[in-house]
């Protein structure tokens, strides 16, 4: 994939922040670097073999997770496979590998799968580790690991023998009609049941239905509190990003109106979508969030909420002179300023 210069440039400053001592810093790098996407995986990817920090790894690993792109495959099985003297590495890189079980390669979905076997079976690693692949190896069918679950049977860990003997052997429905369901009002019961599905049919399902989607799990937000509400919140960003990466506006007024009603940051899925596809009508909500936010650990919100305004900007050639910018500037001049590039700066060029 080729990368422009400036892009270039940003995904190098961004996966430099992983190694920063500022959690927030990291995490800012960690959500930005995710909507960048797979532009940012060759550098992610260069960032785990040069640097041996467990913060930057750790970082790395987890945006490589997100991104869910096949290149990660290789680097992750490498430190899965290292040993477990850094333990949270170890775990993110099992994640990573986690995410190409499903691949539509078939070589790399079975390397994933071998590779989340062995560390299940293999008594000398960390409990925590075998726990994970176990628990990663749950995303598929009953008969693909049916050889993985005889071979634990007896297993000296008091914790995976637990888990065997509590598992029903159900598992989540993520076939099309599943969804359907969900998009007709009737969702189940876990929230992460619908990123489930939204993940295994986000890129074939119609748009329609993706729509529905969106209003059933509004609808059930308002009926839920804390942190079950919040849940279905990061459900709900699951279907807005599902939509932005098919450049579909169908939800945008759902996605501009969360924006507008927030009072505290929203999941990175909501920003995601805006980078990709919000409009000039997107603008005023994003300054408005820019003012009313002001607590130091919200620093990565009103950064990535600036990179969405000028994403926006861009991608319909919005200057100072546009009526829907001077709508905003008039109604949050000292938010607006802030976002908007310094006077007299040259616009970059559409691609």
């Amino acid at each position: 994939m080729v990368i422009k210069t400036s892009a270039a440039r940003e995904i190098g400053r961004l996966v430099a922040r992983l190694g920063e001592a500022s959690e927030v810093a990291r995490e800012a790098a960690v959500a930005r670097l995710t909507i960048l996407g797979a532009r940012a995986v060759e550098p992610l990817i260069d960032a785990l073999a040069a640097d041996v920090r467990p913060d930057v790894r750790l970082a790395a690993l987890r945006t490589l997770e997100a991104i869910g792109d096949r290149r990660a495959l290789g680097p992750a099985l490498e430190l899965a496979d290292a040993g477990d003297s850094e333990l949270p590495v170890t775990l993110a890189a099992v994640a990573v590998v986690r995410g190409q079980l499903e691949s539509t390669r078939a070589s790399e979905a079975e390397r994933a799968f071998d590779a989340l076997a062995r560390l299940a079976l293999d008594r000398s690693r960390h409990e925590r580790v075998r726990l994970a692949a176990i628990e990663a190896l749950d995303d598929l069918p009953a008969s693909t690991r049916r050889a993985v679950r005889a071979g634990l049977a007896g297993d000296p860990s008091p914790s995976i023998r637990a888990k065997l003997a509590a598992e029903t052997g159900a598992r989540p429905d993520l076939s099309h009609d599943a969804l359907d369901e969900a998009a007709a009002g009737r969702l189940p019961d876990a929230p992460d049941h619908v990123r489930a599905l939204v993940a295994a049919h986000a890129a074939s399902a119609p748009l329609a239905m993706l729509h529905r989607l969106v209003a059933a799990i509004r609808d059930r937000e308002t009926g839920e509190r804390g942190t079950a509400r919040a849940a279905w919140l990061v459900a709900r960003a699951a279907v807005h990003q599902a939509l932005a990466a098919r450049q579909s506006t169908v939800a945008l007024y759902d996605l501009r109106e969360t924006l507008a009603a927030a009072r505290e940051p929203l999941p990175v899925g909501f920003l995601a979508a805006l980078s990709q596809i919000g409009d000039a009508s997107c603008l005023e909500s994003i300054a408005a969030a820019v003012a009313t936010s002001k607590a130091p650990k919200e620093d990565w919100w009103r950064q990535h909420l600036a990179a969405a305004f000028r994403d926006i900007l861009r991608r319909e050639h919005l200057s100072r002179r546009h009526a829907a910018v001077k709508r905003v500037l008039a109604r949050w001049p000292a938010a607006t300023e802030t976002l908007l590039p310094p006077r007299g700066a040259r616009r970059s060029r559409p691609a």
